[in-house]
């Protein structure tokens, strides 16, 4: 069986070989055998051409040339691909053929070459380092470099702006020079007599107080007073100005109880002389994202960039107002004040770098997004907002009064807060005022918000002294601030609230709730 089958096997493929023998061959159309001859002939000369340059990358670069000239573009490929066998890094080939190059080598497709870089960045991310232009830079330095800032001579970024000023503030001392706080000036040797003579400089005059009150009365040329912790800008008369520098001051001892650290340099606020100018303000470059700035008397600018300077600089400040001609509001400046001063203090410990350095960079976009900017501003925080808030509104109105006169009732303003509390509906869940979810849709329940993390401030800080629980969460948090990551902070964040949830009954009856 397996010979009669290898036998019929062996006629089936004669028969075939037959037929293909045999079988006509379908004509030659007119032309075809010419295209073809052609087409042999235009491979051997490009061949021929090639060979006939030999080594010599001029000829060969002419060659291929020629043929772009020609709108041959395939034949002048062939002669960039001998190019570069010859001379690998021939830039003028690499270009033509479209080569990319980075990282010292020439990527022949964009696929190829993303393909590396993302595999780059994962090996560079690992230690610590992204890309900056034409190289790698530490993660933690690129917002500054996005910014165009500069070491100091201590090794630390700052504006170069803040460089120059220093250089001409030594200039100054070693001239003679001395610095007067009280307007942040530097008097000459020869001007000593003008400050004895409280005569203020303004411009190109030396004024008496009330013309210098007119002429820093103006929102682009305001007092600027530097206190012992915080430096205010202000439109107000200077003596307000002088008691705004002093209410500011008093935040300081209360916040470093709380978060445990002090900013690194003094953090400005600024204060305007009346509800018009702090609108005004606010509408022209001392934004904030949200637009909070209508819920209270003060808000954080956190989108405030001067695009006056060079490189463009942050000014991210508290911003309030002291209204001294309306007595129906006058008494609520010190109190905004406060609030303002703890808003800068936090910022400062608690910055927002990446996003603040997104944002400057697009500022003069007409386009940019502000909400999408205070998106990231604020997820860049290791503070929780409610803590931040209600660091501010304790500092307004729950702290010991510091106005206080000596054995009088230092808890008065307190006493005021709680009772407002009570008038507006008390204090809801701690998980809800956690969540801190604040609108201007609703502005009475964004105020109530305002006061009800003011009172679980004010008992983590002043309402349970003794509670070793509570104050080993606090302290761990402070830790996790001073050094800890973003996401360890958050945690410790976490195990504060549920300490303090285990308290919220504690809470109301502290507050007499």
């Amino acid at each position: 069986m397996r010979a009669l089958a290898d036998a019929n096997y062996a006629m089936s493929i004669i028969a075939i070989l037959s037929l293909a023998v045999l079988s006509p061959c379908p004509p030659i159309q007119a032309g075809q055998l010419e295209q073809a001859s052609t087409v042999g002939v235009q491979d051997d000369d490009v061949t021929k051409a090639i060979r006939a340059a030999g080594q010599d990358v001029a000829k060969l670069i002419a060659l291929a040339t020629s043929y772009e000239e020609a709108s041959k573009p395939d034949e002048a490929k062939r002669v960039y691909q001998r190019v570069i066998e010859i001379d690998v890094d021939n830039e003028l080939a690499r270009k033509a053929l479209r080569h990319e190059r980075y990282d010292g080598r020439w990527f022949e497709s964009y696929v190829e070459l993303a393909r590396y870089k993302r595999e780059e960045a994962k090996r560079m991310k690992a230690k610590g380092l992204v890309s900056f232009e034409d190289g790698w830079v530490p993660e933690a330095d690129l917002p500054f470099l996005r910014m165009g800032w500069v070491h100091d001579d201590k090794g630390a970024w700052v504006h170069p702006g803040d460089l120059a000023q220093a250089k001409k503030v030594a200039e100054w001392e070693a001239a003679g020079y001395q610095f007067r706080p009280d307007d942040f000036s530097w008097i000459a040797p020869e001007d000593l007599e003008k400050w004895t003579a409280l005569l203020w400089k303004c411009g190109d005059e030396w004024l008496p107080t009330e013309q210098a009150d007119a002429y820093h009365s103006d929102v682009k040329r305001p007092w600027v007073l530097a206190g012992e912790h915080f430096e205010v800008s202000t439109t107000c008369p200077w003596s307000y100005g002088n008691a705004a520098r002093w209410h500011a001051d008093q935040v300081q001892a209360h916040m470093v109880r709380l978060f445990g650290m002090a900013p690194k340099s003094k953090p400005e606020i600024a204060v305007m002389r009346s509800l018009d100018q702090y609108n005004a303000i606010g509408g022209e470059n001392m934004l904030d994202a949200d637009g909070l700035a209508s819920l209270h008397g003060a808000y954080f600018a956190d989108s405030a960039v001067d695009g006056a300077e060079t490189p463009p600089r942050f000014v991210g400040m508290g911003i309030s107002y002291w209204a001294v001609d309306d007595p129906n509001t006058a008494p609520w400046g010190p109190y905004w004040i406060r609030w303002a001063a703890a808003q800068s203090f936090v910022d400062a410990i608690d910055p927002s770098w990446v996003a603040v350095s997104q944002f400057v960079l697009i500022h003069a976009d007409p386009n940019r997004n502000l909400q999408e900017h205070g998106k990231r501003f604020w997820s860049e925080k290791k503070v929780p907002r409610w803590l931040r808030y209600g660091a501010a509104s304790y500092v307004e109105r729950f702290l010991p009064n510091p106005e206080a006169a000596d054995e009088s009732d230092r808890w008065t303003l307190r006493s005021f807060a709680f009772d407002d509390l009570k008038k507006s509906g008390g204090l809801r869940k701690l998980d809800d005022v956690f969540q801190f979810s604040i609108s201007l849709d609703d502005s009475e329940g964004s105020g109530r918000l305002y006061n009800e993390a003011g009172l679980i401030v004010s008992y983590l800080l002043d309402g349970a002294p003794n509670d070793t629980g509570l104050n080993k969460a606090l302290k761990a948090f402070q830790t996790s601030l001073a050094s800890g990551t973003q996401k360890a902070t958050a945690q410790s964040a976490k195990t504060l609230e549920a300490e303090l949830k285990k308290r919220e009954a504690a809470i109301r009856t502290y507050a007499g709730l």
